[in-house]
């Protein structure tokens, strides 16, 4: 398994996976970040422009004010980002009501183990899963990843493993808000049934922040306008998932991508580029 250090990770990353024809599984000592990850792998799909689907254990300033400076860039299009506890006030905050118009935000329990990001582009997707670290460790531990980059026509097929990874991950932002309208109902309605708990995914759009992104408001949050049908990937179709989906989403092992076409050398890197062209760091 290839090693991969910070000073470093921009290009080898990259070049990683063009080697292995689509497909790497690289290691650090947990100095690379999220944010390293993203510049060094997102270029890969479609130069970095597109829909960003985000897992990780919780968010920092540092991360939501560097998804804001790629949504003002207009390198994310879209912006999916789930997390394991309530954090709609930072979300709120820092990306502000402009930018949560493109933004559906959810939180569950247990994601730890499913934590990734994948960027789907006009012609390209990337997913890369492993440990989504907001600062490098103090000290040094194996952390792996694993990669894979393909064309949209096989990575979102309607069996491709990109398509499905992201339709679980629909089906857990469409069953919160199942449950928080229940929750939401008048008394003396099918509430009861709803069996709200601390554990229960909770999503956030544009009518938090309006709201002054309190998180302990209950009442009904509906996504920005047109959440569902602009945050549905390239080639795949949100009506599939179901509540089933939702249960197999902490297993990324059961998420594997098959080998897709390797890329070119020439795709566009991150750093280097015209800024108007590709994320920069």
């Amino acid at each position: 398994m290839a090693f991969v250090e910070p000073c470093c990770a921009e290009h080898q990353i990259p070049q990683l996976i063009r080697n292995s024809k689509g497909h790497a599984l690289f290691q650090t000592n947990g100095d690379v970040t999220i944010e390293k990850l993203m510049q060094a792998a997102c270029c890969m799909a479609s130069g970095g422009f597109g829909e960003y689907w985000i897992v990780v254990r919780e968010a920092d300033i540092v991360l939501m004010r560097t998804l804001a400076h790629w949504i003002d860039r207009g390198w994310i299009r879209r912006l999916c980002l789930l997390t394991e506890t309530d954090q709609r006030t930072l979300v709120a905050t820092e990306l502000g009501t402009e930018r949560m118009k493109l933004t559906d935000y959810g939180w569950r329990e247990g994601l730890a183990a499913s934590q990734l990001f994948c960027c789907i582009g006009d012609r390209e997707t990337i997913v890369v899963q492993g440990e989504m670290l907001l600062q490098a460790a103090t000290t040094a531990r194996v952390t792996a990843y694993s990669a894979s980059v393909g064309p949209n026509s096989r990575m979102l097929a309607t069996d491709g493993p990109a398509a499905s990874l992201i339709d679980n991950l629909r089906a857990l932002l469409r069953a919160s808000k199942r449950r928080k309208r229940k929750s939401a109902a008048p008394l003396g309605s099918d509430a009861g049934n709803a069996q709200p708990n601390g554990s229960d995914l909770g999503v956030a759009s544009q009518s938090d922040a309006s709201q002054g992104s309190d998180p302990s408001d209950t009442s009904e949050s509906s996504s920005a306008p047109s959440a569902e049908s602009s945050a549905a990937p390239l080639g795949s179709d949100p009506d599939r998932a179901s509540l089933s989906d939702a249960q197999s989403a902490s297993d990324p092992e059961s998420q594997s991508v098959s080998d897709p076409q390797s890329q070119s050398a020439s795709e566009a890197q991150p750093h280097g580029s015209d800024p108007s062209e590709s994320p920069e760091g």
